[in-house]
């Protein structure tokens, strides 16, 4: 995109630099024919048209000197409004040919230096033309005498020169427009069928990170089930830490396989997860009264890098709960809520756990509490703990790391 317009631009500088040059050339030319011509004419001064080619001159030297054609057009637009402005307020003629040139000027300002030094420029002609039109020109009109044939051919050279001026700007801006448009055109037919490219190449990845999704899912599921049969040639407490190593690894399938399911990757459902993870739990622990869980998801966009270590937190927290909480409680109950942070909202939130068990005080194995710990700093947070009232209640403040 930077190329494309680097090009427009390229172009619009080469045509402004143009014209400048070309009519400094042509200007200094035919000025000079129309400087000797009213050398001889007793109706008009050449004072104007020596300044305009000594004007012209200058402009050449710097130009070619500086290469800058802004330079260049600033002392051309300001020294013809002195010179037309000069004219009307000076020279006792009709000035038929004066606003000619205003409006030539007028235009080449606008094209070459645009509409901050264009529109001054025009403000500055047309005030000079109304005060001539209402102190100078009755004045003009009566003192003039009739034309004679060299008056005639005066008119028809500076009427011609004005002619072409107002053609090559007219053609230039012409130019110009129909390059933007062309350019414009293509550019649009780039992006359109970079966008195609990029579209397509996003639904090829959706396919393969579908896949990958699965394919780790079905992967995780085997290795669940080795690790089933491993545990049932295991007895008491051996067996019980496998189980707890199936419900870790359960915990990271069940999230490949939400995303399998999702209709975006990009925003993964992490209430319906929460509720998936919490049933399956519940399958695996048998208590007096299954618990009622109240989940609660404010975290819009749950970044994938984040994901699979709440989940793994998450899972800790209601295994320690399963485990150890319920065991004397008839109305058992577990809170989760997932709260954006009010300060980070797209960088940090919170998650508050609670149960209502009863707990004993060496109840939590300490490998679950070095998961924990663990997590939480892979999730560049703090966590407070409170045990003063009944159950269990976890602060934490975690990254949603992108």
């Amino acid at each position: 995109m930077d190329k494309l317009n680097t090009n427009w631009l390229e172009f619009h500088e080469k045509m402004k630099f143009r014209l400048v040059l070309h009519l400094l050339y042509f200007f200094a030319g035919l000025m000079s024919i129309v400087t000797v011509v009213n050398l001889s004419n007793e109706h008009f001064s050449a004072t104007p048209n020596f300044l305009a080619v000594g004007m012209c001159v200058l402009g050449l030297i710097v130009i070619y000197w500086t290469k800058n054609y802004r330079l260049v057009g600033a002392i051309c637009s300001i020294l013809t409004f002195f010179i037309v402005s000069g004219a009307f307020l000076w020279l006792h003629a009709t000035h038929y040919l004066t606003p000619m040139w205003m409006i030539v000027n007028i235009m080449f300002t606008f094209f070459v230096l645009g509409k901050k030094w264009g529109i001054p420029i025009l403000v500055a002609h047309f005030l000079v033309l109304f005060y001539y039109l209402i102190y100078l020109h009755e004045r003009n009109i009566v003192a003039v005498e009739s034309f004679s044939g060299n008056d005639v051919t005066t008119f028809i050279l500076e009427y011609s020169i004005v002619g072409f001026a107002i053609a090559y700007i007219l053609n230039l801006y012409i130019l110009t427009t129909n390059y933007s448009r062309v350019e414009l055109i293509e550019n649009n037919q780039k992006l359109s069928n970079q966008n195609k490219l990029i579209s397509k190449q996003n639904s090829e990845m959706e396919v393969m990170l579908r896949e990958i999704h699965h394919r780790v899912k079905n992967n995780l599921q085997i290795i669940t089930s080795l690790l089933r049969l491993q545990a049932n040639n295991m007895n008491g407490e051996n067996s019980s830490s496998y189980q707890e190593a199936i419900d870790r690894v359960t915990a990271m399938a069940i999230i490949h396989e939400k995303m399998y399911q999702s209709g975006s990757l990009s925003k993964f459902d992490l209430e319906k997860y929460l509720k998936s993870l919490v049933d399956s739990l519940l399958l695996n622990y048998a208590i007096g009264k299954k618990p009622a869980v109240l989940i609660r998801v404010e975290v819009v966009d749950m970044k994938s890098k984040s994901i699979v270590p709440l989940a793994l937190l998450i899972n800790e927290l209601l295994l320690n709960s399963l485990k150890h909480a319920f065991s004397e409680q008839e109305n058992p109950e577990i809170s989760i809520s997932l709260l954006e942070s009010d300060e980070h909202k797209s960088d940090r939130f919170f998650l508050h756990y609670s149960d209502n068990g009863s707990w004993m005080d060496d109840s939590v194995a300490s490998f679950g509490t070095e998961i924990i710990q663990a997590m939480s700093e892979q999730l560049e947070g703090t966590f407070e703990l409170d045990t003063s009232g009944l159950g269990t209640k976890y602060v934490f403040d975690l990254a949603n790391l992108s």
